[in-house]
């Protein structure tokens, strides 16, 4: 089976920035014995930074593109994929329950010069991250890349989706710097909040089409990956 990279969106799960319910939900028409229209039909309000996301360079650059604009080139959602599971646990107790694991260049050159061919994208986690009760990856057990292994992404030929399993790609707290979002902006679009806890490393297909909100920020996605061998099958049975 395909793995799929977001967790049950719950309502009125927490958020993880402070701005309300990740997802609420208000009736609009309700099936009633006499009644027209003769539907249920809700209004959803989806926050989607507290959700598995797409960001676009918008988010943290003034005049950065949006998300119409990466819709014009759809292969940014779609192809092959290298998820890296960094082995151990390298998360420093940072003071007040906040762990953080720094991932170093050496730690995915390794695993990337190991392909025989290198996917234009990267989703990056652990193979140890506790979950909170929505089903992500703990908010308090911080990873992000590094300055050089950020540059290091940006290097490499064909590069444009890089993708995490926390939250966020920057951790630079009272500070209004984002340098690891800005660098690989420069290149690639940016999925946060991914389930890939028991997705085992490897090469995949990856499909991560957001909502197409035209000239949003960011925009919930639900991605999926496939192995080599469901692609074959499911080709096979055209």
């Amino acid at each position: 089976m395909p793995y799929v990279l977001s967790p049950k969106i719950n309502h009125g799960s927490s958020a993880m920035w402070m701005e309300g319910p990740a997802y609420e939900k208000k009736m609009i028409y309700s099936i009633t014995s006499g009644k027209l229209p003769p539907v249920n039909y809700d209004e959803h309000v989806l926050r989607p930074h507290s959700l598995t996301h797409f960001e676009t360079p918008a988010h943290t650059i003034a005049d950065g593109k949006r998300l119409d604009s990466f819709y014009k080139d759809p292969n940014y959602f779609f192809g092959s994929t290298l998820v890296i599971k960094l082995q151990g646990n390298k998360y420093e107790s940072k003071g007040n329950g906040i762990y953080h694991w720094v991932i170093s260049r050496e730690e995915i050159e390794k695993k990337i010069k190991a392909q025989k061919s290198i996917p234009n994208k990267i989703l990056i986690s652990t193979d140890f991250y506790p979950l909170n009760n929505n089903g992500y990856h703990d908010p308090n057990y911080v990873l992000t890349l590094s300055q050089e292994a950020a540059d290091y992404l940006i290097s490499l030929d064909g590069f444009n989706l890089y993708g995490t399993s926390w939250k966020s790609s920057d951790f630079n707290p009272g500070k209004p710097e984002r340098p690891i979002h800005n660098t690989l902006f420069k290149k690639a679009g940016i999925l946060e909040n991914l389930d890939i806890k028991n997705v085992p490393e490897g090469i995949y297909f990856i499909a991560a089409f957001p909502l197409p909100l035209g000239e949003a920020s960011e925009s919930p996605v639900v991605p999926v990956l496939f192995t080599k061998e469901e692609l074959a099958h499911y080709i096979s049975n055209l």
